[in-house]
């Protein structure tokens, strides 16, 4: 790994403790206790006819999260939200559409 990438994963860590909430991630293959997430109520993303809907997303770490499955649970109190698909993910970062 690069200094680069380094220094991405450090600035990463700091940004989602600040403006993340602690949640449970429990998967199939994997768990993640108290990892801090970010959640997005208003992504928009575009449908096979390419109308425009909004979802809810959660942005997770793959430092933290290493693998991700369609049913895998987020629980992030009161609500536990269920992953559908991952939206993006860049090595560093994953956006999962949730419901």
């Amino acid at each position: 790994m690069s200094v680069f990438d380094d220094e991405v994963r450090t600035d990463e860590a700091a940004i989602f403790a600040e403006a993340g909430d602690l949640a449970d991630y429990q998967g199939a293959d994997t768990s993640a206790p108290n990892i801090y997430v970010v959640v997005d109520k208003a992504f928009e993303i575009y449908d096979a006819d390419q109308l425009a809907m909004r979802v809810t997303t959660i942005s997770v770490r793959s430092a933290d999260v290493d693998r991700v499955s369609q049913g895998d649970t987020i629980t992030l109190p009161p609500r536990t939200w269920v992953v559908q698909q991952i939206l993006e993910d860049d090595g560093h970062v994953r956006r999962l559409w949730v419901s």
